[in-house]
């Protein structure tokens, strides 16, 4: 629990826009969120460069034959796009860092207007976005590794949070637009007058007697000039009188005039004025979020070309990476891989399965590298070939270093085989390279023909309630990533590559993880199973036999072997044939970790939430041992007809924790969505979902992420400045929180980019629900004209806990800081007006004439001149220079019409307004 105190810190008040997540209390069916947007904007970006650019050998496609599918999902682009089962996690992975990036606005930033378009910051607003844009294209730029792609993800998720809080903040929609406004991310498209100060743009709400909320139907005044809605925070303290409130019952400032609010962002009267305009808002985002990636001319995919668009996305696929020790011992085992490994990659080149590259990091002690990355089988061969087995010397070799740099280097969400045959000299290196792996997704595996100084496995059976044991760091690393671990002989090294072909998998899937006390373990095999592979691994004794069983007790004929030894055996069953409850019977009866894989477009991605900021919203870093979160889960696959039941915690070894009963719902394209409260009260736990498939079979599937949990937790401090210009210092402070016993934390900042210069206090001993401020300068040493994005990770550690938390610094240039918020300004020079008493009526008005002479100046951008009633009455030409910048104007027009509004406007949309109006006053009506 955070300490007394701190949770109104972090908590204040709620802010608004679209809602963030369909998790978030007080959301209806027909309300379409944040992440609803920004999954459909995306996925309808990347089924638009799927049907431009259709893989080598597949026929084109037709505009529109992806991006108009319905239901539109990941799975289904996949599918169609790849032809063939090709699972779409690393697209809903990116999609949901993305999103968590747009979630995170809520959290850091909830006291600045303009990343919510309020209070008519529109030239801030608009300037906070294609900064933010301006960063995710600079750090996609070069060499893109998995940090770089983490801090683009995280920036767009804000830049696109400010885009779409204009549709539903804004009065765009209420002008009857059906498109989004092109300057928003294209600074060369004319940019639309903002109302200036002195223009009132909203009257009075009504409020019919017995309602609770206001009848906002008719309540602008403005519909030819930009305005948004007030709502008051640390930039923004006051609503002037005449404008627009932001509205709805969070907004204090609705009952004082004018009354009511202007807000689109649910579909719910009492929270959104304009509720009825909440669908057409949430379409226009939607698009706009579309055009910020696939936009001609402006859209990320022409600004960074094809091959960086497709790996933001993650639309390559996955490396398959080799972390290969080169010391002097293992000339054999480098020859059997480069001989084994070849071979079973060039049986998959040519399929949906193979990696999209290879990449080979050697390490030997003390060098590392250098990293070869290919495309093609052959010249990884090659560069297997060239490694030369020397040196070594003594047994531990800097294997983490090599991993650390692997993951560094590797794709999101890929496989990484590690070959040694000693143990870690680095193993210092584990919690940092389970950071890599929290926030890659990448799988580990390892293959081991020796480890010197290893701890023997226990030879007694554990308890099952215990905490998994494991035979060294290798073992534990390969676990916490979902990934294999072996350990054989140098001359049966070859018995065990077999590991790879189970990662050769395009939709890997999870079905069971469990420990088996006897003899016959039971799963469940549904329809949408194409193959599946069935591990078993002592944990009593060595030496057993194993046989896979098809749900009538006949043995499987289809059964392969790829790892055999004593003490762990795979094999691979495909073709299926029939579904049902299989079973794997092992003789003799023990203690075993039975792991049953497979593969299926039918998986789930899952989020651990909390209540933050009155919302609900992704977590950051680990979670606390014993508190209390929202599990969300997303299912992909074909997913018409499938039924989710339950979800059951499983410890490490995979013994049930608990049963809980799961919510179903969908999101706004009716995929199927379930939450359900969840307590964490194991160090780590599994997550199976249990259901019925689209045919009715029981279904089993088991997320292979962990979720480990932690007694310290590290929390960001709301609404500071994590932003900065190069060469300027920057403070970022978080608040390490104890929730464990009293223990000696030491604390580290890192960033990607070396900006760090100091951090303090470097440690500290907390007692149990005692905090401490860890206040952290960075120091851009970057180009004075240059953007750039940094990911800082803050760790606080204990001989008892670990946590992290990741931050994005920022760095823009002082220049594009600088937003010109002045409007143009004006001066009259002579005025004619004979427009008075019977020559304003008909016929005589039409033959007489008023005019007036001005000057329309602005210091820094050209400007735009235009009239009503008459703007044809309008006519101006340059003063002085060449430029439009600097104008003299007159207007005419004949006494039917004694009256004008002149808005003059410059490039950023900043207006002001020459008003001039000589008609007769109405008589005032009779009493």
């Amino acid at each position: 629990m955070l300490p007394e105190g701190l949770p109104f810190l972090l908590c204040l008040g709620a802010v608004s826009g679209f809602l963030p997540n369909r998790e978030s209390r007080g959301i209806t069916p027909s309300d379409i969120t944040d992440a609803d947007i920004t999954e459909i904007g995306v996925l309808r970006a990347v089924a638009s460069y799927m049907e431009k650019n259709p893989l080598p050998g597949k026929p084109p496609m037709a505009p529109g034959e992806l991006e108009n599918m319905m239901p539109l999902n990941a799975t289904g682009l996949f599918k169609a796009y790849f032809q063939a089962d090709v699972s779409p996690s690393r697209l809903v992975k990116a999609i949901e860092e993305i999103v968590m990036g747009n979630n995170q606005v809520e959290q850091h930033h909830a006291e600045d207007s303009s990343y919510f378009f309020y209070c008519e910051e529109i030239t801030k607003s608009i300037a906070k976005l294609r900064n933010l844009r301006a960063s995710v294209l600079s750090g996609l730029k070069g060499s893109v590794n998995s940090s770089a792609l983490e801090s683009a993800r995280l920036n767009t998720g804000k830049a696109l949070h400010v885009l779409q809080k204009f549709y539903s903040n804004t009065n765009w929609v209420e002008m009857g637009n059906s498109k989004p406004y092109k300057h928003l991310l294209n600074p060369a498209s004319r940019a639309f007058p903002t109302a200036p100060a002195s223009k009132d743009t909203c009257r009075d709400c009504s409020k019919p007697s017995g309602s609770r909320w206001y009848i906002c139907d008719d309540n602008m005044l403005v519909n030819d000039m930009l305005t948004s809605g007030y709502k008051l925070s640390g930039s923004c303290p006051t609503k002037p009188k005449g404008k627009c409130g932001h509205g709805g019952r969070t907004d204090p400032t609705q009952n004082f005039s004018p009354k009511g609010g202007i807000n689109k962002e649910t579909s719910q009267p009492q929270l959104s004025p304009h509720f009825h305009l909440h669908k057409e808002a949430a379409e226009l985002a939607i698009q706009a979020t579309r055009d910020f990636f696939v936009a001609d001319g402006f859209g990320l995919l022409d600004q960074l070309g094809k091959e960086i668009f497709r790996t933001f996305f993650s639309l390559e696929g996955y490396s398959l990476t080799f972390a290969i020790d080169t010391t002097g011992s293992m000339s054999d085992d480098i020859a059997q891989v480069k001989t084994t490994a070849i071979n079973l990659l060039h049986k998959y080149s040519g399929s949906p399965d193979a990696p999209h590259n290879y990449i080979l990091v050697p390490f030997n002690d003390p060098d590392v590298g250098p990293v070869q990355k290919t495309n093609d089988v052959d010249q990884l061969k090659s560069y297997i070939s060239s490694l030369e087995a020397t040196g070594g010397g003594d047994c531990p070799e800097m294997s983490l270093t090599g991993l650390k740099l692997a993951l560094q280097e590797s794709l999101p969400r890929s496989k990484i085989f590690s070959f040694t045959d000693a143990g870690a000299k680095d193993a210092a290196l584990k919690d940092e390279i389970k950071v890599l792996i929290d926030s890659s997704g990448s799988e580990v595996s390892y293959a081991l023909t020796g480890y010197c100084a290893s701890r023997k496995r226990r030879s007694v059976p554990e308890p099952a309630t215990a905490r998994r044991s494991f035979a060294n760091l290798y073992e534990e690393l390969a676990a916490y990533s979902g990934g294999y671990y072996a350990m054989t002989t140098k001359s049966q090294l070859s018995q065990i590559l077999g590991i790879m072909e189970l990662s050769l998998n395009a939709a890997p899937v999870k079905v069971a993880h469990s420990r088996l006390d006897g003899t016959r373990f039971s799963f469940p095999v549904d329809e949408t199973l194409t193959e599946i592979s069935v591990s078993v691994k002592s944990l009593s004794s060595s030496g057993f036999s194993m046989m896979v069983q098809q749900p009538s007790g006949a043995p499987s004929a289809a059964v392969r072997t790829v790892i055999n030894t004593d003490s762990h055996k795979v094999v691979k069953v495909s073709p299926i044939g029939v579904q049902g409850s299989w079973s794997v019977v092992v003789s003799p009866g023990g203690s075993y970790e039975v792991e049953i894989g497979g593969k299926s477009l039918l998986d789930f991605s899952y989020q651990i939430m909390q209540e933050q900021n009155e919302y609900t919203l992704p977590i950051q870093g680990r979670p606390v041992k014993g508190s209390d979160y929202t599990v969300s889960i997303k299912l992909m696959g074909e997913s018409g007809g499938i039924t989710v039941q339950r979800l059951v915690t499983l410890s490490e070894l995979g013994v049930p924790i608990d049963s809980i009963s799961l919510n179903q719902s969908s999101d706004a394209l009716g995929n199927p969505l379930a939450t359900a409260l969840m307590a964490l009260r194991a160090p780590a736990t599994l997550l199976m979902v249990e259901g019925l498939s689209p045919r009715g079979f029981p279904f089993s599937r088991v997320n292979t992420d962990p979720i480990s949990t932690e007694s310290v937790q590290i929390v960001s401090l709301p609404n500071q400045n994590i932003t900065t210009s190069p060469g300027k210092s920057l403070e970022v402070s978080v608040v390490v929180v104890n929730d464990g016993a009293t223990a000696s934390f030491s604390f580290d900042v890192k960033d990607d980019m070396s900006f760090l210069r100091s951090f303090t206090p470097t440690g500290a001993v907390l007692d149990p629900g005692q905090n401490v401020t860890l206040t952290a300068t960075f120091v851009p040493a970057v180009d004075s004209s240059t953007f750039a994005s940094s990911i800082a990770t803050f760790t606080a550690k204990s001989s008892l806990a670990q946590n992290y938390l990741k931050l994005p610094i920022v760095v823009i240039p002082e220049v594009a800081l600088e937003t010109d918020e002045t409007p143009p300004t004006h001066h009259l020079l002579d005025f004619y007006m004979p427009c008075i008493g019977r020559f304003q009526q008909q016929p005589t008005c039409s033959r007489h004439t008023w005019s007036m002479r001005f000057f329309a100046m602005d210091a820094q951008s050209t400007i735009t001149l235009r009239a009503k009633p008459n703007p044809s009455g309008l006519s101006c030409s340059p003063q002085g220079t060449e430029t439009d910048n600097n104008l003299m104007c007159q207007y005419s027009s004949d006494c039917c019409s004694p009256f004008v509004e002149v808005v003059i406007s410059d490039e950023n949309g900043n207006s002001n307004t020459i008003a001039l109006d000589y008609r007769r006053s109405r008589p005032p009506a009779a009493a």
